[in-house]
């Protein structure tokens, strides 16, 4: 009987730690899926979906999150297979759609990327991602008015972006609304002193002005922080 008794202690025993084990591995995994760093985000997003103990909930933040990454990295065909999971196992995920948006967008699929940004907005209209996105796609397509009020509702969103700002101070070059130009270049520059996008349209901006000194310094500031700066868009 004690025989009996010890040996379903030390069965539960074994359940007991290998749940608890499972739940140490998912909590870090979580944690590594949602954090800061790129290739642990990677790791931990991949550790999750592979496991086969996720719920769809989890599955969903899990293939978002890697698909942000692989997106970060340049690895865009990927970011949108992730994205196409997330969306699958969470249609009302606006940070997915927003995400893949800009994916579509770097790969110059101008219609879907403002397809999902759209979808996005309509799903969290604060999602200033979104807005963000659909402004850099209408800024391929020339269309600086429509890029100029979304890039503004992104910035009203989130001011402390300095990437919009200088997205929105090149579409205002572009319109030779210079003045808004060097002012939204300002900010961005006083967020990130290394921004080198931001220095590059100041300079320009500064050049149609009549300030040639002053912009040849910002251009030269560009180039140094960023030798392939002219090629940004």
């Amino acid at each position: 009987m004690h025989r009996r008794a010890l040996a379903v202690f030390l069965v539960a025993g074994t359940l007991l730690g290998g749940a608890a084990r499972a739940q140490s591995n998912h909590d870090r995994n979580l944690a590594l899926c949602t954090g800061g760093d790129l290739g642990r985000k990677m790791f931990g997003c991949t550790e999750l979906i592979e496991s086969s103990q996720e719920t769809p909930e989890t599955l969903a933040i899990a293939y978002l999150n890697r698909g942000n990454a692989l997106n970060e990295n340049g690895q865009v065909d990927l970011a949108i297979q992730d994205y196409d999971e997330a969306i699958k196992r969470n249609p009302k995920s606006a940070d997915a759609l927003a995400g893949r948006g800009i994916a579509y967008e770097k790969k110059g699929q101008f219609d879907r990327a403002i397809e999902d940004s759209d979808s996005a907005v309509k799903l969290d209209p604060n999602n200033a991602r979104a807005f963000a996105s659909r402004g850099h796609v209408y800024s391929h397509k020339k269309e600086f008015d429509r890029a100029i009020e979304d890039y503004t509702q992104a910035i009203k969103l989130d001011a402390n972006d300095g990437v919009v700002l200088h997205l929105r101070a090149s579409a205002y070059r572009e319109k030779a609304q210079y003045d808004l130009a060097i002012q939204d270049c300002d900010q961005a520059i006083k967020l990130d002193s290394n921004d080198a996008y931001a220095y590059y349209i100041r300079g320009l901006s500064k050049q149609k002005k009549g300030d040639k000194s002053g912009g040849k310094a910002d251009v030269a500031r560009a180039k140094l922080l960023d030798p392939k700066v002219e090629q940004q868009q």
